[in-house]
């Protein structure tokens, strides 16, 4: 017998009806909350965002933006270092060159260590690199220099000819005695008509890879150590007069582009450091080249993440330069200044205060750089800084 659609439609409600009065009441009211939740739960998180972006309510602290008013205080930037390296036509190390800007980027310094240096453990930075490759001679300089580096760049042979080409050719003076001495008439092995060691020539673009690496080998380094030098002080003064950044291939906001258009930008400072060379190794005074380098580079980075002590340094006169008089004895003690400012209140004497025990052996030997001030532990297990010091008026009598 055939089903109408009525009698198909008054089935489906039968099972409608039957279905609901064989289910609980409450199985359907889950599914009725979830619904309401869905709705109003994003109109909760509005009007609660609303009220908390507009409250007038909580605590106002007053920002000091005054730099002479008591309680300003601001961070301190690291000073941009570059690690630059260049090898010859082999792949063998043939320069290493530490630089560093001044403020706003505009000048800075250079200081060129001769591959054949002694670094670690009687091991040379050439043979650093050729065991262990870039990394393993960056590692090495940070450990023996006690800084970090923020940029770092390998500059193959011919690299340098898109560097130098906007200055070509470098008019270049070699009139140390040395050349002379070496009665050496050529300075590479094969005939040039460019590069003989003595006198005043013009190298182009296309030579200067070779100028800057070729040793004989014999030499202990020393004729290409000068060599170096002049190329850089002659290449940054001829940068000097190029208004457009065009000149420095790639970017000038980061790296080594960065770090020459800054050199040029201002004076720039050549550093020498002594060293006794022979054919086999260059030997430096450690902590002299330390603390050139900390000349150079007043505020480093550290050169391993334990490797200096945070400090926060305030005045507590008024009108000190603490980054010229104090910080200086300070780093070169250890410290990595992340803040300079002034104390709350212009009164009292000099303090150190520190809040970990690990640190009194590295605060004792702040306060003898100083040459006083009062130290004071104060345990803290959250302190932002590992050590405040307070330059009073006992110690800006001293400078």
């Amino acid at each position: 017998m055939r089903t109408t659609f009525v009698e198909k439609a008054c089935i489906g409600d039968l099972r409608l009806k039957r279905l609901f009065s064989e289910r609980p009441w409450w199985m359907w009211l889950f599914p009725l909350l979830t619904i309401f939740f869905l709705v109003a739960i994003p109109l909760f998180v509005w009007d609660a965002t609303n009220a908390i972006l507009n409250s007038a309510d909580g605590d106002y602290g007053e920002v000091v933006v005054d730099p002479s008013a008591p309680g300003y205080e601001s961070y301190v930037l690291a000073t941009p270092a570059h690690l630059s390296i260049s090898v010859d036509e082999n792949g063998g190390l043939s320069m290493v060159a530490v630089m560093s800007l001044g403020p706003n980027d505009v000048g800075g310094a250079v200081l060129l260590l001769n591959p054949k240096t002694v670094i670690r453990d009687g091991e040379t930075i050439a043979s650093i690199f050729e065991d262990g490759g870039f990394d393993e001679v960056e590692k090495s300089l940070r450990e023996f220099l006690s800084v970090g580096f923020t940029t770092r760049n390998l500059m193959t042979f011919t690299n340098w000819d898109a560097y130098t080409s906007s200055v070509s050719p470098l008019s270049i003076v070699l009139d140390d005695p040395l050349h002379e001495e070496s009665g050496t008439g050529e300075l590479f092995s094969v005939v040039s008509t460019c590069c003989p060691y003595q006198g005043t020539y013009s190298i182009e673009a296309s030579e200067v890879g070779a100028f800057l690496s070729w040793s004989d080998s014999a030499d202990t380094g020393s004729l290409r150590y000068l060599r170096q030098g002049e190329f850089w002080q002659v290449w940054i003064e001829m940068l000097s007069s190029e208004s457009e950044v065009t000149a420095i291939p790639g970017e000038v906001n980061a790296g080594f582009g960065r770090m020459i258009w800054g050199l040029s930008r201002g004076e720039m400072v050549l550093v020498q450091v002594p060293q006794d060379s022979t054919p086999e190794a260059t030997l430096v005074d450690k902590g002299l080249v330390q603390n050139t380098i900390l000349d150079m580079i007043p505020f480093p980075i550290p050169s391993s993440p334990e490797a200096r002590t945070t400090v926060r340094l305030l005045d507590a006169v008024g009108g000190l330069n603490l980054a010229e008089n104090y910080s200086s004895d300070l780093v070169k003690s250890g410290a990595q200044i992340l803040i300079i400012g002034n104390a709350p209140e212009f009164t009292g004497d000099s303090e150190l205060i520190y809040h970990n025990d690990e640190n009194d052996e590295v605060v004792e030997g702040f306060r003898n750089a100083l040459g006083g001030g009062t130290i004071v532990y104060e345990p803290l297990t959250d302190a932002a800084f590992e050590v405040t010091i307070i330059i009073g008026s006992d110690l800006a009598s001293r400078n």
